[in-house]
């Protein structure tokens, strides 16, 4: 199921307004337990996982998020979205190569046995020839 861009654009633009001083989640009127997250994950298409990275690394991740004006979340989703891509573009490419390379093997091949097969025609056409020149001598 893709993901429905327009409701991921609008839960990502709300996160400001959740958190420790956001206005959601703070506010009695905001708040309600609600066990919803497989309904937000299914309407956007997502499979939830749970991966260690070094603090590092997510304090980067966050900053480079931030420059960018979005969540540290999306950001790896579309950092490993961009290589999934790339990556399937470069099996693609070795496959074409690989198959190129193949064809041109069998070209060759083919063209290696067209020579062999000229090479016995005229290798058991020369004795005859012979012969007919010793019975006309």
């Amino acid at each position: 199921m893709p993901i429905n861009q327009d409701l991921l654009n609008r839960v990502e633009a709300s996160a400001d307004d959740w958190g420790p001083n956001g206005h959601l989640g703070n506010d009695a009127a905001h708040a309600k337990k609600v066990d919803e997250s497989k309904g937000v994950d299914e309407a956007l298409g997502l499979h939830p996982i749970s991966i260690r990275f070094t603090k590092e690394l997510v304090r980067d991740l966050k900053a480079i998020a931030q420059l960018n004006g979005m969540g540290y979340q999306p950001l790896i989703r579309e950092i490993c979205k961009r290589f999934v891509d790339a990556e399937k573009k470069a099996i693609l490419r070795d496959q074409a190569v690989r198959r190129q390379r193949e064809l041109e093997r069998e070209r060759e091949l083919e063209r290696q046995a067209e020579e062999a097969a000229a090479a016995v025609e005229q290798a058991e056409a020369q004795p005859q020839e012979e012969d007919h020149a010793r019975l006309a001598a």
